[in-house]
């Protein structure tokens, strides 16, 4: 069931939001060579919690790690581990705030140092994405989104992932309707003024095939291991168009 937001649900899904930033934003400053992801991952806890939010993605499903951050073949759902950021990595930190009971979700991505292949794949994750949210209006479908973002990944090079997509948010972590990355124009729920959504493509590079990592049973990896990317926006559906809760 879609859920159209509250002009009170909107009101906190922008409190969690404005927290979220704080994440980014820090990270987008301090992220550096020589950083374990835990260090990390403890350090974007600190700065929820100290702004009055929990990590949402703490113990979802059994996840054992305060955000998710995937390091080149890793697409998504990366666990913090011991791993130490080195030159030409390329790093998705995606970051869920829960804010007296209602969630931000979205998802960056840093490239650590001189890395032309992987500042190429990031510019076109996160170019598919904003062509994406231009189709993100009132009465188009969520098939557009989808059509946007494949037709411009595609063209580019890269392929995006079928299992996996974007989402309802707000007062769960995961609403309907699931906005996958791949679709036909004019298919799907139609948008309406108040629906959140979370628009996240997830691209690879040569083939979209994948397997999830047999020992920790969460991170999504390319299976040819190369570079991979995510970005995600959280997308509130206006009567004139659309607001990103987390530009």
């Amino acid at each position: 069931m879609i859920i159209i937001k509250s002009l009170y649900d909107i009101e906190q899904i922008e409190k969690a939001s404005s927290i979220w930033k704080k994440v980014r934003d820090d990270f987008f400053k301090y992220v550096t060579i020589g950083q374990s992801l835990k260090y990390l991952d403890l350090r974007a806890k600190n700065i929820i919690e100290n702004n009055g939010g929990k990590c949402a993605f703490y113990k979802y499903n059994g996840f054992p790690g305060n955000i998710c951050i995937s390091v080149n073949d890793v697409i998504i759902h990366g666990i913090p581990n011991d791993y130490i950021l080195q030159e030409k990595d390329i790093v998705t930190f995606d970051v869920g705030v829960d804010y007296n009971g209602y969630i931000c979700d979205a998802a960056f991505t840093i490239v650590l140092g001189n890395n032309e292949e992987a500042k190429k794949i990031n510019e076109i994750c996160y170019n598919s994405l904003l062509e994406g949210i231009k189709q993100a209006i009132p009465n188009n479908y969520i098939g557009d989104i989808s059509f946007a973002i494949q037709s411009y990944v595609e063209k580019n090079g890269y392929h995006v992932i079928h299992d996996f997509g974007g989402h309802g948010c707000g007062r769960k972590l995961h609403e309907d309707p699931m906005i996958l990355n791949y679709g036909k124009p004019k298919t799907g729920a139609m948008l309406r003024p108040g629906m959140v959504i979370c628009i996240e493509p997830m691209i690879l590079t040569d083939d979209k095939k994948y397997y999830i990592d047999k020992k920790d049973k969460w991170s999504v990896i390319s299976e040819n291991h190369k570079l991979t990317c995510h970005w995600e926006h959280m997308i509130l559906i206006t009567k004139d168009g659309n607001k990103i809760l987390t530009e």
